[in-house]
Parts: structure tokens; C-alpha cells; sequence
């Protein structure tokens, strides 16, 4: 695995713009600076192997790039579902943080598997 600087920096500052779209989304509301923050974590967490990293194997990139872009889908859909109504912290955390741990928990076994 290898990362490519100039598409591992498009991938970050896309991300980041996607999180003020959030922020912005919620703006008004209370804890529209987390949700913005938050936003951008995830997808930048996803967003990275997506388009900025590039892999020995073929098979092994196809897979985790279809895994990434996935959970990309997946956070989008549900931080901007937070970002429309009013977030209730609790929630928010322990929802992200679950998919987070679990998207960075395969995506490290799917990295760490030669049979692929």
C-alpha cells in the first residue's frame, strides 16, 4: 500500500468541504460545530483508501476501494440525516463512533490478509 500525496490531499480537502456543507446544514441549531467536525473525520476515514491510497495487489484495491466508498454512502446519508434535525449528542457519537470502529476494523483485516 502505497499513498499518493496529490489524491490523499484532493480526498482530505474534499472531505472538509462536505463537513462545512454539514456544518452548514446545521447551522443554528446546537452543536453544529460537532457535526461538522464529525462529518469531516468520517470522511476523510473513508474517503482516503477510496481515492488516495494505491495497492500492491489489484484484487485487494478493488475490494477495499468498493468497502470504502460504501461506508463513504453510508456516513454521507447519515450525518446529513443529523445535520437536518436537531442532533442529540449521545446519539450521534455512539452511532458514528460504532461505524467507525467497525469500517476501520475491516478495512484493517482486509489490509492484513495476504490470500486476497
Amino acid at each position: 500500500m502505497k499513498a499518493n500525496v496529490f489524491l490523499t490531499m484532493i480526498s482530505v480537502i474534499l472531505a472538509l468541504l462536505i463537513g462545512f456543507l454539514a456544518y452548514t446544514i446545521a447551522e443554528d441549531k446546537t452543536n453544529d460545530s460537532l457535526c461538522g467536525v464529525g462529518t469531516s473525520l468520517c470522511l476523510i476515514a473513508t474517503l482516503v483508501p477510496t481515492i488516495g491510497l494505491q495497492y500492491e495487489s489489484g484484487r485487494m484495491g478493488t475490494n477495499i476501494r468498493v468497502y470504502s466508498a460504501l461506508f463513504f454512502i453510508i456516513f454521507l446519508i447519515s450525518n446529513f440525516c443529523f445535520a437536518s434535525f436537531v442532533i442529540n449528542v449521545p446519539y450521534y457519537i455512539i452511532t458514528n463512533g460504532i461505524m467507525l470502529v467497525i469500517f476501520l476494523a475491516i478495512f484493517h483485516k482486509m489490509q492484513n490478509n495476504n490470500s486476497i
